[in-house]
Formats: structure tokens, C-alpha cells, sequence
């Protein structure tokens, strides 16, 4: 069975590079009708923190990425790692180092200067028990070159003289990230491991490791890194922060999800994807080996597209929640708002804003869009509109006819009335078409705010 893991750090927000690490490992394991763990490497004790546990949880709960079996978290786990260190000094693979760090700077100093990469020069190796602190170096077992087998980047060969030995328990019994990650794959038998192309490398260290100690070796998929708009690193100003900020932003989990899918995966011309869809096509084979950039504006794209074609009872109940209205219209007019609204937004943060400013009871026209629209030529227009308004019937043809009949009467294009219409009822300059906004409020709240916009234009 295909078993894959994510394993964040929690020493910071779970951030978009993060997020499509775990998309793809669950999509990976969805796929092929197997399991998906979750596992949070808390090893580093000074900065890991809870809170940044909750983010990372509340984040992987919004976006549906669920897992299967219970966290494993590598901080109650520390007894392990001691006792498979001690395994491996005990079988001759590793040992006790009590070098300073006053010692590790000369020895880097003094290689540096004779032009060779700074590595641990093994001086440890046969000093047996001492007194004083130390850490646990895994004894490199490297008499070759060590090659990696990725589905991604094909056959990666790291030359034996990059393979020090390297510290696998640090002096305070914390496993370093090497030490912690081999164990805990192992026992969660782990089939394929996917993690981005920064670990690469690494995989040698762990090979060895794996080699030392008897485990069966994974299938490794590494990912390339996510970056901005310019080609550099992603960073918080191009989109690399809490992913929780883009549901404050009005995202949608399956927006994001759909994006971060198609960010470094191909799958012909097929933009839009659901997420079953996303699951029956997912194969590793198609993850590019090129990195990807971060197009906020494509995100925001594929969010309408989600918002679309979102079920309006969902979108309703999430105004109810959100809305700052003390009091709500009815149902029937809140699903025909959604429906009129939804394929113009961006966003749920647009939609509530949108809701909130047509149905507030202290409702407010912006003021740069009064001063460029309820003018003087508008004035009689917008009195002979109110009488006919007033006497019609409530629906959107006959709103439409009475529009249509003051601008034939005054000889006026549509846009002349209509743009000042919509100021005038919706407070700003964008709603759906004018007659569809009018009946989604009651007849007596558009004849007050034409009335209230009538007022203004006679006070100019």
C-alpha cells in the first residue's frame, strides 16, 4: 500500500511552498488508494512553537487535506531517537564527538584556507568515552560515489567526498533533522517520500543511514521550489505567507488547492479542476522538473471561476456568518443576491463587502462617485424614473421598460441614466445589470435612495 507523509516544522506559518508539498503527497496517496500521514518534526525545541502547531493544523483542516491514522509528533519521541543512536554506536556506526566549537571553526578555518570544503575531518572517530559534553556523528560509510533514484529529477549523484560524518543526536539529546526523519519513515512505513528539491541532497545521508540500519529504501519524489513573479525566492511580499491569510482574504480552499495543483504539474489544457478531479488525474510522472512562478493574478482568476460555480447555499450560509448586519433579508433574497453576485466577484471578502454596503440600514453613497455621477443633467431624468418606478410593477422587465421609456423620453443613451442609477441604489459603481440590483432590494428602499440621491443633486 502507498503510504506518504507531510512533515512540517512548526517554527513558522504554513506557507504556500508547504501547502502544495502536502497536496501533493495526499493527492499521491488518494490516487492510488492509499494513506496519507501527517507529522510534525518538533524537534527544534527554542522555535517550535504551539502556536505555530494550531496555524499549521487550522490550515491543513480549511484546505480539506485530512490524514490518516494520529499525528505523530517527534518531540514525545526523543527515548527512540537515543536508543537507535546508541544502536548504531553499538554496531559500530557512529560516535561520540566531543569536539568545541571553538575546535569545528579552526578545523573549517585551516580547510578553507588550503582551498578544501569545510567538513568534519572524523578527529573523534577512535577517541572512545570522555568526559565533557558531546553530540553523536553517524560514521560516513561512503567508499563511493552515492547515487539517488528520483521520480522527478532522474539519477542524482552526490560524490563521496561531500559525506562527512555528520551529527545525528545533538548535545541536549535532540535528533537532528537526518536522524529523526529515517526513524520515523521507517516505523510509519513510509512508501514515497515527497519534499522539495532542498533535500535532494540530503538523500545520500539518509541512504546511508537507511543502509546502517537495516531499512527498506522509499521512493523519492522531490518537488521544485516555488518562486515569485521576478524569478527570486518566494517570499512574504510575492505570496509566501500564512496560508491562512488568503481565507481572511476570501479565497476559497478549493481555489487554492486547484491553483497550487497546476503550479509545477501538467495535465494538458485543463485549468479548472474539482477536487476529484485533481485525485483521478495526480501522477508524479507529470511534476516538471522546472520551477514554478507565483501568479497571484491567476489565483484570483481560478478563485471567480471556484466562486462561479460554488453551490449558492454555501455562499449564503457563509454571508450569514460573516456579515456585519444586525439584520439579515430574507432567505429567498440573500440566495438571489448570491446568484446575481457571485460571478462578479473575485472573492468572498468582496461578496460580504458588496452584501454588507446594499443592504446596510445606514447605507452610504461613495462620495467620488456621487460627485461624478448624480449631476445636474441627471436631475429631472431620475424624477420622471421615481414616478414611473413607483406606479410599475416590481420585477426586472418592468424596471427595465421604465429605464428604457426615460431615456427615450430625454434622449439619452442608457449609460447616461444607468451608471447614475446605480450609484445612486448600490453606493458605488459596479453591480450586476441595474434592473437585476433593483429587485434584489424592496421597491420602497430604491424609491428612498433615489429620493436621498435626487436631494443631493438639488443641493449642488
Amino acid at each position: 500500500m502507498v503510504r506518504t507523509r507531510f512533515a512540517p516544522s512548526p517554527s513558522g506559518f504554513l506557507h504556500i511552498g508547504g501547502v502544495r508539498t502536502a497536496l501533493y503527497s495526499w493527492l499521491f496517496a488518494r490516487n492510488k488508494g492509499g494513506q496519507f500521514l501527517l507529522r510534525i518534526e518538533d524537534t527544534d525545541i527554542e522555535r517550535s512553537t504551539e502556536a505555530s502547531i494550531e496555524a499549521i493544523l487550522a490550515g491543513m483542516q480549511w484546505l480539506g487535506l485530512d490524514h490518516d491514522e494520529d499525528i505523530v509528533y517527534q518531540s514525545k519521541r526523543f527515548g527512540i531517537y537515543q536508543e537507535k543512536a546508541e544502536e548504531l554506536i553499538q554496531s559500530g556506526h557512529a560516535y561520540k564527538c566531543y569536539c568545541t566549537p571553538d575546535e569545528l571553526e579552526k578545523m573549517r578555518a585551516e580547510q578553507t584556507k588550503r582551498g578544501e570544503n569545510p567538513r568534519y575531518d572524523g578527529r573523534c572517530r577512535d577517541k572512545g568515552d570522555q568526559d565533557g559534553e558531546f553530540v553523536i556523528r553517524f560514521k560516513s560509510n561512503a567508499k563511493e560515489d552515492i547515487t539517488i533514484s528520483d521520480s522527478v529529477y532522474g539519477q542524482i549523484t552526490v560524490h563521496k567526498d561531500e559525506l562527512d560524518d555528520f551529527i545525528i543526536l545533538r548535545s541536549n539529546k535532540a535528533p537532528t533533522y537526518h536522524f529523526a526523519v529515517v526513524i520515523d519513515d521507517n516505523e510509519s512505513e513510509i512508501t514515497h517520500i515527497l519534499r522539495g528539491d532542498d533535500h535532494l541532497k540530503n538523500s545520500a545521508k539518509h541512504l546511508q543511514l537507511m543502509d546502517a540500519m537495516g531499512y527498506k529504501e522509499p521512493e523519492f519524489i522531490h518537488l521544485p521550489m516555488i518562486l515569485g513573479p521576478d524569478g527570486s525566492r518566494l517570499s512574504k511580499r510575492h505570496g509566501a505567507m500564512n496560508i491562512l491569510e488568503y481565507k481572511d482574504q476570501g479565497f476559497l480552499p478549493e481555489a487554492m488547492l486547484n491553483y497550487l495543483v497546476r503550479l509545477g504539474w501538467s495535465f494538458g489544457d485543463q485549468e479548472v479542476f474539482n477536487i476529484q478531479e485533481m485525485i483521478d488525474a495526480f501522477d508524479v510522472k507529470n511534476i516538471n522538473k522546472s520551477s514554478a512562478k507565483f501568479d497571484l493574478e491567476k489565483l484570483e482568476w481560478l478563485n471567480q471561476q471556484h466562486l462561479s460555480n460554488s453551490d449558492n447555499s454555501e455562499l449564503t450560509e457563509f454571508l450569514k456568518l460573516n456579515t456585519s448586519l444586525e439584520e439579515l433579508p430574507s432567505a429567498k433574497t440573500i440566495d438571489s443576491f448570491v446568484h446575481a453576485y457571485k460571478p462578479r466577484v473575485n472573492n468572498l471578502k468582496e461578496l460580504v463587502g458588496y452584501f454588507n454596503t446594499l443592504y446596510a440600514e445606514n447605507f452610504t453613497v461613495e462620495e467620488s462617485a456621487a460627485e461624478k455621477f448624480l449631476k445636474q443633467e441627471i436631475l429631472v431624468p431620475f424624477q420622471d424614473l421615481l414616478e414611473m418606478l413607483e406606479q410599475g410593477e416590481w420585477n426586472t422587465e418592468s424596471i427595465n421598460q421604465s429605464v428604457k421609456s426615460t431615456c427615450e423620453k430625454h434622449g439619452i443613451g442608457f449609460g447616461k441614466i444607468g451608471q447614475p442609477l446605480r450609484v445612486a441604489i448600490t453606493g458605488g459603481t459596479e453591480s450586476p445589470s441595474i434592473d437585476l440590483t433593483m429587485t434584489l432590494l424592496d421597491r420602497e428602499i430604491v424609491i428612498s435612495r433615489i429620493k436621498k440621491a435626487i436631494e443631493y443633486i438639488a443641493n449642488q
